[in-house]
Parts: C-alpha cells; sequence; structure tokens
C-alpha cells in the first residue's frame, strides 16, 4: 500500500511538470546557432512602451521583440501561421471565429498566459473605444456590432458576429496580447493611457522573444532573451538565437549608415540613393544586399482640412488645390536621380506590390505637368498676381507651412521637390523639417498645416481602417469633432464629403466581404475615390531594399515587401 501511495505521488509530481511543460510551436525551417548580439537600429526616441497609445514607428518598431501575437504572418504577409494560437476556425455559416491557444505558456515574467487573458484583452480593453488610441473599428462588423465573446473551454475561445467577418484572422490574430495581471488594474481605474511610459522599462512584460532590460535615451534600447519565449527550432533548442539586441537610436539616416559602414549594426535598410554605391563594396566588405518589388509603405504629403486658420481650411479642402499638387510633383524626376531608378511613382493608397492593387487608377494620368497644375488652381477658383503670386478668391496670398522629420532624407528631398513646384506655381511654402515625434504630436493634434510623412503599408489594405475610417486613430486629414473634446475641431468648422462618407461605407462593408473578389472591387473602388479626390497626395514607393553582413543568418533566403526587414527575428542567427 504504501509503494502505491510512492506511485501515486511520482505521477502526480510527473503530471504536474509535464502540465507545465509549455506546448511549444517548432519552427521546422530554423537551424541556427544560440547565442551573440544583434545590433540593430532605429531612428529617433520611443514616445510609449504601451502598445495600445504608440502612434509612431519610433514606439512601435521597438515594441515589435517583446510582444506576441494569437497569429503570425507568413511570407506573403497573410494572417496563416501559428502564434500563440495553435489552432483556429470558423463555423459553418461563417459567423463565430474559435481560437485554441498553446497550453503551459508563460509571461515573461514567468506568470501562466491564460485563456481569460485572451478574454480581457478583446472584451475589457481592445473593444473599449477609450482603452486605446485608434478605437474599436476593426473589431465591428458591416452592422457595425463587436463581437459576442465566450470561453468554450480552458484553451479555446470564440467570436460571434451578426455577420461573417472576413476580417477576422487579421484584427483579432495580429492584436497585440498585453499582460491581464499587470495592466488589469489600470484599465479598471481609467489610467492605462499613462501605463508603461519610457521610464517603465522595468515593468514591460510580454510573449515575445525577448526582454526589454535597458533604455538610455537618445543611445539605445537593449533587449535580452526571453527564457519563457514558446518557439523552438526544428533541434528543439529554444528561440530565439540572439542573447541580446543592441538597439541603436539614431538621429537620422545618414548616422545609421556611417554605423553600418563602420561595422557597428548588422543589418540596414537603405535608401536607393545609397544602394548602388553599398552593392559595389558589397563583396569587398562581406554584405549581402537584397532587392524586391515597390515597398509596401507610402510617402505622401497631406493638407489638414481643419486647419486652425479658416482661410487655409478653404484651400485644403479645395479638390482641384490637391490635384494641382499632384501634377506639379515630378515623381519621375525623383525616381530617377534620387531613388536610382529604384521605385515607381505612387498615385493612391495602394502599393503596385499588393494584390489588391487596381491599375485602373493609371488612367487618371496624373503625370508631371505645371500647365495642367495651373489648370486645377484656376478651376479651383485661384488666380495670380502681375507679380506671379498666386491668390484665392478672396485675395489672400497663397502660403503655409510644411513639415517633415528631419534626418529623412526622402522626405527632406520630397519636401525641397514641393516648394520648387509651388514656387513656379506662385504658391509660397515655408518648409520645416522638424524632431519626428514633434511631427507626429502636431499630426495626431490637428495642428500642422501640410506634412509629408509615411505609412508601413501591408498587403491587405483592409489593415490601414484606422486611417481611412471616419472614427480612425490617424484619419488625420478630417479628424471628425468627436476625434478630442479639446481640439479645435468643432461642428461648426468640420465638413464630411460624400467620397468620404463612401470611403468609411467601404471599410465597414469589407470586412463581411467573404467572397475575395467582393472585397477586391471595394478596395478597387476605395483606391479610384482616393485617386480622384486625393485627400491624400501619394508620392512614390522606393523599391524594397536590405543589406546585412554575410555572417548573419537571416529566416529566409530573400526577404520581399511583405517579409518586411525583420521577419521572425527570433530565428536570426551568426556564424
Amino acid at each position: 500500500m504504501k509503494k502505491l501511495l510512492v506511485l501515486l505521488s511520482v505521477l502526480l509530481v510527473t503530471g504536474l511538470v509535464l502540465a507545465a511543460t509549455p506546448e511549444y510551436h517548432v519552427e521546422e525551417t530554423f537551424n541556427g546557432k544560440p547565442g551573440g548580439t544583434f545590433f540593430w537600429w532605429g531612428l529617433g526616441d520611443p514616445k510609449s512602451f504601451n502598445p495600445d497609445w504608440a502612434q509612431e514607428t519610433s514606439s512601435t518598431d521597438p515594441l515589435g521583440f517583446i510582444t506576441g501575437t494569437l497569429i503570425e504572418a507568413d511570407e506573403g504577409g497573410m494572417p496563416t501561421e501559428p502564434g500563440l494560437a495553435k489552432e483556429w476556425w470558423f463555423s459553418d455559416d461563417g459567423l463565430t471565429f474559435f481560437v485554441k491557444i498553446r497550453e503551459g505558456v508563460k509571461w515573461s515574467d514567468g506568470q501562466p498566459f491564460t485563456i481569460e487573458d485572451v478574454y480581457w484583452n478583446f472584451v475589457t480593453v481592445a473593444f473599449d473605444p477609450e482603452q486605446t488610441a485608434n478605437g474599436n473599428g476593426s473589431y465591428m462588423d458591416s452592422n457595425d456590432q463587436l463581437p459576442v465573446v465566450e470561453i468554450v473551454d480552458n484553451t479555446t475561445i470564440s467570436f460571434t458576429w451578426t455577420v461573417p467577418m472576413v476580417t477576422a484572422l487579421r484584427q483579432v490574430g495580429f492584436r497585440t496580447l498585453q499582460p491581464r495581471h499587470v495592466l488589469a488594474e489600470a484599465v479598471a481605474n481609467g489610467t492605462y493611457a499613462q501605463q508603461w511610459t519610457i521610464a517603465d522599462v522595468d515593468k514591460l512584460v510580454g510573449l515575445g522573444p525577448w526582454i526589454m532590460s535597458d533604455y538610455i535615451e537618445g543611445v539605445r534600447i537593449t533587449f535580452e532573451r526571453n527564457p519563457n519565449f514558446w518557439k523552438v527550432d526544428a533541434n528543439g533548442v529554444q528561440l530565439p538565437y540572439f542573447d541580446k539586441i543592441n538597439y541603436e537610436l539614431l538621429a537620422d539616416q545618414n548616422t545609421s549608415l556611417l554605423r553600418f559602414e563602420a561595422g557597428q549594426l548588422d543589418m540596414y535598410g537603405p535608401t536607393a540613393e545609397q544602394f548602388p554605391r553599398l552593392a559595389e563594396m558589397a563583396a569587398e566588405k562581406g554584405w549581402t544586399t537584397g532587392v524586391g518589388g515597390p515597398a509596401l509603405g507610402s510617402q505622401f504629403i497631406t493638407f489638414n482640412f481643419n486647419a486652425t486658420d479658416p482661410v487655409k481650411r478653404e484651400w485644403f479642402r479645395n479638390d482641384n488645390f490637391r490635384k494641382a499638387f499632384v501634377y506639379a510633383m515630378d515623381r519621375q524626376a525623383i525616381i530617377d536621380s534620387l531613388y536610382n531608378g529604384l521605385g515607381s511613382p505612387l498615385y493612391g493608397p495602394v502599393s503596385p506590390s499588393s494584390g489588391f492593387y487596381n491599375p485602373e487608377i493609371e488612367k487618371f494620368d496624373y503625370k508631371y505637368s505645371i500647365t495642367r497644375a495651373r489648370l486645377e488652381l484656376r478651376r479651383g477658383g485661384f488666380e495670380w498676381r502681375p507679380d506671379g503670386a498666386l491668390v484665392d478668391s478672396k485675395g489672400n496670398r497663397v502660403e503655409f507651412e510644411l513639415l517633415t522629420n528631419a534626418g529623412n532624407t526622402v522626405r527632406e528631398a520630397i519636401g525641397n521637390i514641393v516648394v520648387d513646384g509651388a514656387d513656379k506655381l506662385g504658391i509660397k511654402v515655408n518648409f520645416a523639417p522638424i524632431q519626428f515625434n514633434t511631427v507626429v504630436s502636431r499630426l495626431l493634434d490637428a495642428t500642422y498645416e501640410a506634412v509629408i510623412i509615411g505609412l508601413t503599408g501591408s498587403v491587405d489594405p483592409g489593415t490601414g481602417w484606422n486611417v481611412y475610417r471616419l472614427d480612425g486613430g490617424l484619419h488625420f486629414w478630417n479628424y471628425p469633432p468627436t476625434y478630442n473634446p479639446d481640439d479645435h475641431i468643432t461642428e461648426d468648422i468640420y465638413i464630411l464629403p460624400d467620397w468620404e462618407k463612401r470611403v468609411d461605407e467601404i471599410y465597414r462593408l469589407q470586412t463581411s466581404a467573404v467572397v475575395d473578389e467582393d472585397r477586391y472591387d471595394l478596395f478597387a473602388e476605395f483606391q479610384m475615390i482616393f485617386a480622384e479626390y486625393q485627400p491624400i497626395v501619394f508620392t512614390m514607393a522606393q523599391n524594397f531594399l536590405y543589406i546585412h553582413k554575410n555572417e548573419l543568418n537571416l529566416t529566409l533566403p530573400k526577404l520581399t515587401p511583405a517579409t518586411g526587414i525583420l521577419f521572425k527575428p527570433e530565428g536570426y542567427w551568426k556564424d
């Protein structure tokens, strides 16, 4: 009897050990060598370490190393790869999306990751428009309804909408999951937006490959491997391979280029202007170069429909005024000179590298022409004084401020070309490159007049809902009066064009377009609307370019616009 009790005790202990073992995801193609440091970089200091409130790449890029999602992107940028979820499926009627998570996974602080964490992340945080910078619009179906969420069992959760929600894979699957045991109190008492400031490095908890261990303003962010990470390679080696990441915080692209050339960075995303010289040096320096199609991201100019100056508001809302800037920009000259031919002109919001690209927008024929630009201005009610200065119908000289972030050589070059084109139209543009986070602040509080900035992009235009829906947190050219009760935008000054209402409707309808062709057609119409009205004046897309030391091994033999430059970096390693 005593032996039996001992045996049962041993089995019980064994069972507890087995139950606590993480249900690892195996990356079958990974076969690297553990150890070492990855030297990477970013432009500027972060503003926040809170993924739900970070709005600029200086914040979101470093957070990618410490966070995890239910589903991960494949090589085409689509949500098909298992992440913290090991399985998912839709009900037969397409209304319910089921997700089954891995067992035994732990947060970076050692606490268990549970199905209750998933439930809290969506129901309490993501679905509450007050808890995130971008609101909850991406989770609503075409009836503007949020899903009913139910915990099915201790590893399974379900999301049920009123109509099929084809974007559930991306919107649910790609959400960055936050630790309930750390942040629940802040969410409950309304202080969540103030959590995880840049002073809170020691408080950050995640599910990503690394842990943020140190932040020195203006110098670097340091990451160390997460001992609780839930992936292993084909040999059973726990990922990530790198023990440490030195994420250098650099002021501009020229500094990052010098650092890479000096061997202080392992990898670099060069501009097209820099690329030919670097490619010539590659063999001698021991570098590998890569060239892909047009990037999914974009550089563009946008004008503030709600500028504080009412005179300028009228200019920026004038369709012909914006079209004049489309014609006044010699995109091909920029591509040939600044991009060394490594780029494509853009006249709409979707890159030619996306399967959703609608080539019909090219029929607008927005080729460079100062004559056509002047014609658009005349159609818009503008005219010229004898000295050549452009004035509006009330005699106001057309002059405005154009911002961009200092140190971004491409944007600064675009700005100088805009100034030159505007000068030929009699428009005075006061171009002011300033610090990146200041640009973002001006953009978010709608106090800018015009700005050159960019969006990161995706193969799926649906990811841009926070820009193109009326309730999106980055609907920067025409924020509604409800955007921020403390700003200057009131019902009295606000206008909402019919075409903008239709774009919002398209973004709601596409969520339930279960037939692929129907969803393509909706986004094709969206592109035509933007090409016609040009609320955002797109410029060009550089080809996707990268370069790295030969000793650095990537997870794929070749990166693409869809993968981006850091595709599953937990699998990067050095010889």
